[in-house]
């Protein structure tokens, strides 16, 4: 069961970084923040990356609870590669927009605003409570300095990736003005609305 997990860790490791941690500059492109503080999240997102790799690699045997730990990342995965691809042409890396954006309201942006954001979250925790969960056993000392460094890296990622996922809002907000006002009236913020539809 531990080689399935791992198998199923990489696999997911690899969407991610091929859907998520496309970092590479677009044309068009301009900046919410300075480059430094983008540098910073690129940096702490790949450690954070790195560190769930190393421990999936690392454990001994695995739980009921690292494969429900598994289970949100796989669900938010799905939400970064839909969100990836309903934008095509119009994602930028987060801390960066397009000076002529496009409105997307298809897909999966259909039932959240921030998918991307939404399944990123998912990823961060999932992979923080099987780190939480397994790192104790495979570095008993060092244990309690790992996990300060992990949250302050995770701490820092959360927190940039929600005020730019605000801060896109407003600027499609200037952008498409009632457009984008009826779109946000009908569509959460970030919590995926599930619709069911009424008989009769």
């Amino acid at each position: 069961m531990t080689t399935l997990f791992q198998i199923t860790s990489g696999t997911l490791v690899a969407f991610f970084l091929y859907y998520g941690m496309d970092v590479r500059r677009k044309d068009g492109a301009a900046d919410f923040v300075a480059h430094t503080w983008q540098t910073l999240m690129k940096f702490c997102s790949f450690s954070l990356i790195g560190g769930f790799v190393w421990v999936s690699l690392s454990v001994p045997q695995v739980s009921a609870s690292d494969w429900l730990d598994m289970a949100i990342m796989a669900s938010g995965t799905v939400f970064v590669t839909a969100a990836k691809n309903a934008l095509g042409r119009a994602h930028t890396f987060t801390g960066q927009y397009l000076e002529k954006p496009g409105l997307v309201t298809r897909g999966v942006y259909s039932i959240t605003r921030n998918p991307l954001y939404f399944g990123v979250l998912q990823c961060e925790l999932g992979a923080s409570l099987f780190v939480v969960h397994q790192a104790p056993m495979l570095l008993p000392r060092s244990y309690p300095y790992g996990l300060g460094v992990f949250a302050a890296a995770l701490l820092y990622a959360v927190s940039f990736n929600w005020n730019m996922a605000v801060r896109e809002g407003r600027y499609l907000q200037r952008c498409f003005g009632e457009e984008y006002r009826r779109y946000s009236n009908t569509v959460p913020f970030l919590f995926p609305l599930i619709r069911v539809k009424k008989e009769g």
